[in-house]
């Protein structure tokens, strides 16, 4: 799909995804949630009932941690690691 020249030189536009995320930890802005809490508060799909689920699933999954890491790089959310979970949170 192509994209705008605003678009492009600026960087990065957030994706649906990404927008559920920020949405979802902007409505607890004083708790902090583990990638699987965030999961089922936006109904992230993770359903392993096939083998060609589990693979889309399972690549699906493997990513959402890289679109928090990236929320995070942004500046878009926080991020803490505490007794060895990772949590994150509305800025």
């Amino acid at each position: 799909m192509p994209i705008s020249r605003e678009d492009f030189e600026s960087g990065h536009t957030l994706n649906d995804l990404e927008n559920s995320i920020i949405s979802f930890l902007e409505k607890d802005r004083s708790t902090a949630f583990s990638p699987s809490e965030i999961m089922d508060g936006i109904n992230y799909q993770r359903d392993y009932s096939d083998l060609l689920t589990f693979t889309v699933a399972g690549n699906t999954i493997y990513l959402f941690p890289q679109v928090l890491n990236n929320l995070v790089a942004t500046g878009k959310i926080r991020y803490n690691i505490i007794e060895g979970e990772h949590y994150y949170m509305a800025k």
